[in-house]
């Protein structure tokens, strides 16, 4: 349904607005710079913290490589309400994968909120803030919602990063968050008993006369595109619906003459990129629209509608006033006033503050923790001259991203190869053979903040495209592989042998994992050229994984499997002992290979039938042989949430036996694998003996 166009006269206010053109002074935001925070104290340090979380406190998500459509931000101040004005600020945040700046957020809001007389003001977050960066990936997000709840924020929106971390995790968060979580397009989701589909916001003038009702919408993108690589479903499986056929029917409810809510106008809160916001700002009458997805700030007039994105990180925040200057103003159309402010220009609430600094601290026992043995054909491990040659550093990385993406996707979304530019192999560090590798060696190495999502690629251009970086001088681009990929280094340049182990097929289209920008950057010229010609063959960018988290995610569920198997160890070395001193040929208990039983039992130490996250902290001490710090529960609750197979919140019999049973069953799994490649190894070598006997005739 194409709805009416907006009124002439709120088009050109508007497009005066974003075009810096001259307006009159009433309708004109304040210049004065902002004051400093009253919560400022000499015992405090404030400014802007420098500290040695500063590599993991850096953004996870995707960076744009657009630029923005506003070049700087007016100073802006909160003034109060004349009496007969109803004014509605709106603070918005959005796509944030630190917490660096929430502590500012918190006294921009609250200094908004004491100098803004009269005004409603409320504040937002719209999508993206529980993952991906590295911090989540061991906190699962309590971090970020703890400072979100201290702020506190009025209101949460969904993105499509929230369904990166675990589903029953994330419904925790939305019971957990002290304000309102809207969610207006995924109604069947596991925890929409403590969401609220739209809200009402009622604005009301000073001298009670001018009384207005806001709307509050929110809808996430459902591009599967977005969503594709989630097994059983994102969300938990929950339905995303047509966002505009959401909106229809929201603003007929909301505004519709039977409307028993009797709104003046709606916020649409979306999480879409800019070119779905502008089918939202042609086909509907919403005088602003508040939007997320897109990194960079976004203050544009389309069709009458403001669209405003403040772009990642609470760098800056979208400071929007809507006015109804008297009772007798048109209902829908209010004054519409916005500014990007840099949170930095608000002094840091001291306390949040420092419940900031202390969510990064869980990382802390981590840097020295031993991640993964690294396995001798990796050895030496070195990521020296990783811009002029394929280093064992390259290699490693690579190939634990291929085996961590394949081990999450589905059969038909898994990746053929893994490729990162040598300049992302940053460390240029020799590791001594026999060493491990650590949290701090994955920080030293890969960026806290690099992404990387998958690409359809032809055989014949995965060729090329590696050669060309792997001649001439050293460059940024020298293209590192997993061990999967194979070079014939006696031709110069070096031809690509193998894919995945096998010939390549020049014909055939592989599923490439890597930095998409670095396809596109000059590089290797046949990649820059194809995919320029071909943009739209390039993943969208909400698709994109961050490699720390990814890699976390993999070390994580690596630690469950070695309790396990050392579990499995010290309980056979127990079954010898008893067999030898009863001298019994067999022990009932000791007969089956994978016994839940005697696995909880074992781990149960007080005995109460519940493995306890302690009791994980001990195992992954005394089982694991890693270290850890019995003060930081954190990693031992990440395995236990791993072991919690059935979503209990519990590890009990019952989990330990599904772990028995996908044990078996990848037993099975592996003796057919073995039958087949020995079948066919057979039938080749017998193959080549044929062919050798005729080509001897």
């Amino acid at each position: 349904m194409i709805l009416s166009r907006k009124a002439t006269s709120l088009l050109v206010l508007q497009a005066a607005l974003f075009l810096g053109c001259s307006i009159p002074t009433a309708d004109a935001f304040s210049l004065l710079a902002p004051q400093q925070s009253k919560l400022r104290s000499d015992k405090v340090i404030l400014s802007r913290p420098t500290t040695l979380h500063a590599a993991a406190r850096a953004s996870g998500g995707r960076k744009s490589g657009q630029d923005d459509k506003i070049s700087s931000s007016d100073a802006w101040e909160p003034t109060p309400c004349k009496p007969e004005e109803a004014r509605l600020t709106v603070i918005q945040i959005t796509d944030v994968y630190t917490l660096e700046h929430l502590a500012s957020v918190k006294t921009l809001v609250e200094e908004t909120r004491a100098k803004s007389d009269g005004s409603k003001v409320i504040c937002m977050i719209t999508g993206d803030f529980l993952s991906p960066y590295l911090l989540s990936s061991v906190d699962r997000g309590q971090g970020m919602m703890n400072a979100l709840n201290a702020i506190p924020l009025d209101y949460i929106t969904w993105g499509n990063h929230e369904a990166d971390i675990p589903h029953k995790t994330t419904c925790k968060h939305v019971r957990s968050f002290v304000g309102k979580w809207l969610n207006s397009n995924m109604l069947d989701h596991d925890a929409m008993d403590a969401q609220e589909e739209f809200d009402i916001v009622e604005v009301c003038s000073p001298d009670g006369s001018n009384i207005r009702k806001v709307g509050l919408v929110a809808v996430l993108s459902n591009d599967p595109k977005l969503y594709e690589h989630f097994k059983g479903g994102a969300f938990g499986g929950a339905t995303i619906d047509d966002p505009w056929e959401t909106l229809t029917r929201l603003q007929k409810k909301l505004m519709g003459p039977d409307s028993e809510y009797k709104c003046d106008t709606i916020i649409p809160l979306q999480h879409l990129y800019v070119p779905d916001d502008h089918i939202t700002c042609k086909t509907f009458d919403f005088p602003v629209i508040l939007s997320g997805h897109d990194h960079h700030r976004v203050d544009e007039v389309v069709d009458g509608t403001r669209l405003l994105k403040p772009g990642m990180d609470a760098v800056y925040a979208t400071v929007l006033e809507m006015i109804w200057p008297d009772k007798e103003a048109e209902s829908n159309m209010p004054q519409v006033k916005a500014r990007f402010v840099k949170t930095d220009d608000w002094m840091p609430d001291p306390v949040l503050y420092e419940q900031c600094e202390r969510a990064y601290d869980v990382l802390e026992p981590l840097k020295k923790t031993e991640l993964a043995k690294v396995p001798p054909v990796f050895e030496p491990l070195s990521s020296t001259n990783a811009r002029g040659s394929v280093c064992t550093m390259g290699l490693y990385i690579c190939s634990l991203l291929r085996s961590s993406l394949n081990l999450s996707r589905n059969l038909d979304q898994r990746v053929d190869t893994v490729l990162l530019m040598g300049g992302n192999i940053r460390g240029g560090q020799d590791y001594e053979v026999g060493s491990y590798f650590s949290l701090e060696g994955l920080e030293a190495e890969i960026k806290s903040d690099e992404v990387i999502s998958v690409v359809d690629m032809p055989g014949w251009l995965l060729a090329e495209g590696i050669s060309a970086t792997h001649s001439g001088d050293p460059i940024p681009g020298w293209m590192q592989y997993d061990n999967g990929i194979f070079e014939d280094f006696t031709q110069s340049p070096p031809v690509l042998t193998q894919v995945a182990g096998k010939p390549i097929d020049h014909d055939k289209i592989y599923r490439v994992a890597t930095k998409i920008s670095d396809l596109t950057n000059g590089q290797s010229p046949p990649w820059t050229e194809y995919y320029k010609a071909h943009p739209e063959l390039l993943p969208p960018k909400g698709n994109y994984v961050n490699i720390q988290a990814e890699l976390m995610s993999y070390f994580a569920g690596n630690l469950w499997q070695r309790i396990w198997d050392s579990l499995g160890e010290k309980l056979d070395e127990d079954c010898d002992a008893e067999m030898y001193e009863k001298k019994k040929m067999e022990d009932p208990e000791c007969e089956s290979v994978c016994n839940a039983e005697l696995r909880l039992e074992t781990l149960d130490a007080d005995g109460d039938g519940i493995i306890s996250v302690e009791e994980i902290q001990d195992a992954l001490s005394d089982l694991a042989g890693i270290s850890v710090d019995p003060r930081e529960l954190t990693l031992a609750e990440f395995v236990h949430e791993f072991a919690d197979a059935t979503g209990s919140g519990e590890v009990t019999v019952e989990d330990l036996e599904i772990f028995c049973r996908e044990l078996g069953e990848r037993y099975e799994r592996e003796k057919i694998r073995q039958f087949l490649s020995n079948r066919s190894s057979a039938a080749n070598n017998a193959g080549d003996s044929t062919n050798a006997t005729v080509v001897a005739k």
